[in-house]
């Protein structure tokens, strides 16, 4: 019996093995190695040429200077800040990634939900609209950020052709009715205007959203239907049975979902890189 238990064991472990040395030389390695680089000054080329400067990286990036712009505000200031900062566009970048993230992050776990709640049905063929939905999840970032730099485009792309074919539908309708056309309305520069490209890469992020529909699938298929018959049997219409026992139910993947949307948002990088640097 001990030696049955310890071949159990010895088993378990043994497909550990390739997992944990995946974590410990891909994730676990580069992470102590950034920590240690960033205490020192080094160009990346020669070993040599590493000077350790301790915290003094950190204080730079996170040091403020008296602001001493005589009219107007200077364009990196900021009201709760104590001055201006030493490097204005780590600020501008945590702002932006914050924003991107408390924006992206909520409409995408709606869109998961949703997509979960109409594939959640027993039908002949609906693995393939799951795989369909589920596909851009996986698809590579360069790739993803070519397509839609094309969509977004503000003279050719797809999206601007829509949007003007939507203002050529409400101009005669907005004239008959004696207000202003749409000759006036802006079209989204999504890929230029600093306004714009924000919501396009809130589009982008949504658009990702197989990943957190496949984990709501899954746990829509794990409640169990007695509860959804109990409920019946008390009245309980579709929106009672969504809030107080479909919703209840999957909680465990809502967090998941969350904490995974939130950590991958606010290590956004490549995207937003890629789509201005194209």
């Amino acid at each position: 019996r001990w030696s049955s238990r310890r071949r159990r064991s010895l088993t378990g472990g043994g497909f550990a093995v390739p997992w944990i040395l995946g974590v410990v030389t891909l994730t676990l390695l580069p992470m102590l190695a950034s920590a240690a680089l960033s205490l020192t000054r080094w160009d990346g080329l020669k070993w040599a040429d590493i000077e350790w400067v301790a915290l003094d990286n950190y204080a730079d990036l996170l040091r403020f200077e008296p602001d001493t712009t005589p009219s107007g505000r200077d364009p990196w200031y900021f009201e709760s800040l104590p001055g201006r900062p030493n490097d204005p566009r780590f600020y501008q970048a945590l702002y932006n990634t914050t924003v991107y993230s408390f924006v992206a992050v909520p409409l995408g776990l709606a869109a998961a939900l949703l997509l979960a709640l109409l594939l959640d049905v027993r039908l002949r063929g609906i693995a393939v609209f799951r795989t369909l939905y589920y596909l851009p999840h996986v698809l590579a970032g360069v790739a993803t950020v070519m397509v839609w730099s094309w969509l977004f485009n503000p003279r050719f792309g797809w999206v601007n052709a829509a949007i003007r074919a939507v203002y050529g539908a409400l101009d005669p309708i907005l004239v008959a009715l004696g207000l202003e056309g749409t000759a006036a309305w802006p079209v989204p520069d999504w890929l230029y205007s600093p306004a714009a490209c924000k919501p396009a890469l809130v589009i982008m992020h949504v658009w990702t959203a197989g990943g957190a529909m496949l984990i709501f699938l899954a746990a829509l298929q794990s409640v169990p239907a007695s509860l959804y018959e109990a409920a019946a049997i008390d009245g309980a219409g579709r929106w009672k049975r969504f809030s107080r026992v479909t919703l209840p139910q999957i909680t465990p993947a809502v967090y998941l979902n969350l904490i995974l949307g939130m950590v991958y948002s606010l290590q956004a990088f490549s995207q937003p890189y890629l789509l201005q640097n194209r």
